[in-house]
C-alpha cells in the first residue's frame, strides 16, 4: 500500500507532468489535429450535411471542441472511461467497451490517439464504432522499431501519465495496422501520413517525426 508521502509525492509529480505538456504542446497540437479533422471529414461530406460526432477517450475535450468551432455544421458528444467530476456538457462516461447509444445514431466516431492505449479492446471498439456511425477517423502512431518505440513512449510518458493514462508496450506499424482493418472488414477512404504536428518546435520536430503520427478515415 503506497504512504501517504508517497501519494503526495506522486500527486505532485503528476501535476508537473500535466503543466509541462500544456506549455510546451497541448494547445498547438489541438489546433492542428483539429483543423485536419476538420479538412478530412469536410471531404466526405461535399453536401455540408449537419453531422454528429462521438469522440472516444475524449480526455479534456479540448480536440472535439476545437474541431466543434472550425466546422461549425458539426455537434459532438464525448465518451470517456472517467468520472464527469467537472459536470462537462456533452459528456458521458463509459465501460470502455460497449459504446452506450443506439445503431447509426452519428455520422462520425473519433478516436484520437487512443486505440494504442487499449490493445485489448480495439476491435471490440472498432466494431461498435461501426454499429454507432456510418465513419471513423482515427488519429494514431506508428513505430518503426524499438527506437521510435521508445520516442513515442516517452511523449506519452509526458502527455498522458499525469492524467493517470498507461504508457503502451507496442504501437500500429503500417502492416499490423492493415491487418487489424482488414480483420474488422473495414475499408479506408484516406491516409495522412506523414502528419507534422510540431512544426512550432525545431527541437520536438526533429525528435517526434511526422512519420510518426497518422490520420485514418474508414468504414
Amino acid at each position: 500500500m503506497s504512504s501517504p508521502i508517497a501519494k503526495i509525492k506522486k500527486g505532485f509529480f503528476d501535476k508537473i507532468l500535466i503543466s509541462i505538456h500544456k506549455k510546451t504542446s497541448h494547445s498547438k497540437r489541438v489546433d492542428l489535429l483539429s483543423t485536419l479533422f476538420a479538412e478530412v471529414i469536410k471531404s466526405v461530406n461535399p453536401e455540408n450535411k449537419k453531422l454528429r460526432l462521438l469522440d472516444v477517450g475524449c480526455g479534456d475535450m479540448a480536440v472535439a471542441k476545437a474541431l466543434a468551432s472550425k466546422y461549425e455544421i458539426l455537434q459532438f458528444i464525448c465518451i470517456d472511461i472517467y468520472p464527469n467530476i467537472e459536470h462537462w456538457d456533452n459528456y458521458f462516461e463509459f465501460d470502455g467497451k460497449k459504446i452506450p447509444f443506439n445503431d447509426k445514431e452519428f455520422d462520425v466516431v473519433l478516436f484520437s490517439d487512443v486505440l494504442h492505449h487499449d490493445s485489448v479492446n480495439i476491435k471490440t471498439l472498432l466494431i461498435e464504432a461501426k454499429r454507432v456511425s456510418n465513419i471513423i477517423l482515427i488519429k494514431d502512431h506508428f513505430e518503426y522499431g524499438l527506437w521510435s518505440r521508445r520516442i513515442l513512449q516517452l511523449a506519452d510518458f509526458v502527455g498522458n501519465y499525469g492524467y493517470g493514462v498507461s504508457v503502451p508496450k507496442y504501437y500500429f506499424s503500417k502492416q499490423s495496422f492493415s491487418y487489424l482493418l482488414d480483420e474488422c472488414k473495414f475499408n479506408e477512404i484516406v491516409q495522412l501520413c506523414p502528419i507534422q504536428l510540431y512544426k512550432y518546435s525545431t527541437i520536438i520536430k526533429l525528435i517526434f517525426k511526422s512519420k510518426y503520427q497518422f490520420i485514418s478515415l474508414i468504414h
